[in-house]
């Protein structure tokens, strides 16, 4: 009689607690905020179950409520859902707050922005780093990428967006072998950590990939869920992609100001190691990269990449390794002069800012690495003959780059932050510093 009862009362329960799962949709990753206009935002978050859960903008002005103009979304078999969405109509130097348009909602941060102003430049600074290794089980008490707390004070900065350059995430094991153990993944590190929910929600941010978040360790073009990957890390960054763009890759420009940021891939179309005429953007990248550069017109322009630049030595991954496409894309911005170009690269388990003279241009290579990562010490072993004295660090750190003064003498500092957010080291350059020829 007693197992008769339990029968009933579940047959009973089982269609409304079935009901009660999908009636509502659950807010399981908080607002974070991407690419940023004087008009237009995008905005991220993700749900689980059925239904949209939604988020509009206020604006702190005037009280103005502003919905998406468009959403796209990825989701998962359980029913988890990543949506990008898109605010049009927005007002240049307001200040905008996420607010979730759903009851019942469990406590989350509200990620807060403001529009750019119709200022041809202003005073502006950003942060960026890269590799950030967390663990989410119980091997995190032991981990090398056990603490996130570098992101607490990186916080304090208040800085007008982070730029990510690549092992945003590692995928670990068998991560990397499906859709939905990436997406998975990717979740459980947005959901997982406190101090990095609450960096993801005071600025904008923009991202790149490398290798760990694209695949396994080192791969390429012939990594064979490249597809599933891109479509991964476009669901879970809202970066604004090119819809005209007539091959793919996970690539974008964004201006802020008078800097212009080149996001570069340097996965989707790399050759394998040791093919010295083989390719490292790919020539379709690397013919959209030219064009986009001789039309800008911005005093500074950051080519954003994961592996270091002007590094001969060979340790790790390089441009070096590619040194056809390398040499061809340093001879292009030598022979037209374009200035202000600087390469923001990381991967490297250690930080230096590298300086090189090619056929008289001034290229700089600001390299920031770990995050959260391991450091690798012994790595500056293999010389870097055109690493800047002083400007080694061998601790967990991560960038920032301000620019400041008037527009006909505009001058950028570039600064490294150890994880505890003390100042390593400081430099500065004169816009006229990255000329050909410099008076």
């Amino acid at each position: 009689m007693k197992y008769l009862f339990f029968s009933l009362l579940l047959l009973l329960c089982t269609p409304f607690t079935q009901a009660q799962k999908f009636e509502k949709s659950s807010l399981i990753g908080d607002p974070i905020v991407g690419s940023v206009t004087q008009t237009s935002a995008k905005v991220w978050i993700a749900y689980r179950g059925k239904g949209d859960n939604i988020v509009s903008l206020l604006d702190t002005f005037d009280n103005t409520v502003f919905q998406p103009t468009t959403i796209e979304k990825i989701g998962n078999t359980k029913e988890d859902t990543a949506m990008v969405m898109t605010f049009n109509g927005l007002l240049p130097n307001h200040t905008y707050r996420t607010q979730i348009d759903q009851t019942n909602i469990l406590p989350h941060h509200k990620a807060t922005f403001t529009t750019q102003t119709d200022n041809e430049v202003r005073n502006m600074n950003f942060l960026f780093g890269s590799c950030a290794l967390l663990n989410t089980d119980i091997s995190r008490i032991f981990f090398p990428g056990y603490s996130s707390a570098i992101f607490w004070y990186m916080k304090r900065h208040r800085s007008d967006f982070m730029v990510w350059l690549g092992d945003n995430l590692y995928y670990l094991g068998k991560q990397a072998t499906s859709y939905d153990r990436m997406f998975d993944r990717n979740l459980r590190i947005r959901r997982n950590f406190i101090y990095l929910q609450e960096f993801l929600a005071t600025q904008p941010h923009y991202a790149i990939w490398d290798d760990h978040d694209y695949g396994w360790n080192d791969a390429d073009k012939k990594f064979p869920l490249k597809d599933t990957a891109l479509t991964i890390f476009k669901g879970f960054w809202p970066n604004t992609y090119n819809p005209n763009d007539t091959f793919k890759g996970n690539f974008f420009t964004f201006r802020y100001y008078d800097a212009e940021f080149f996001m570069t891939d340097n996965r989707y179309y790399r050759d394998g190691p040791g093919d010295t005429l083989g390719d490292y953007f790919g020539k379709a990248q690397i013919a959209w990269l030219k064009t986009k550069l001789k039309e800008s017109n911005a005093t500074f322009k950051f080519i954003c990449t994961g592996s270091q630049v002007l590094n001969d030595s060979y340790y790790g991954e390089s441009y070096a390794s590619y040194p056809r496409e390398r040499n061809d894309l340093f001879d292009f911005i030598a022979e037209n002069n374009i200035p202000g170009v600087m390469f923001l690269t990381g991967d490297m388990h250690y930080t230096e800012l590298s300086y090189r003279e090619w056929k008289g241009y001034p290229f700089y290579d600001f390299t920031s690495s770990p995050l959260t990562s391991p450091v690798i010490s012994w790595a500056t072993l293999y010389k870097n003959n055109y690493s800047v004295p002083g400007t080694v660090v061998r601790k967990k750190n991560f960038g920032k780059i301000s620019i400041d003064g008037p527009k006909e003498n505009r001058v950028l500092k570039m600064e490294i932050y150890n994880r505890f957010g003390q100042k390593k080291w400081e430099r500065t350059l004169n816009a006229n510093d990255l000329l050909k020829n410099k008076k």
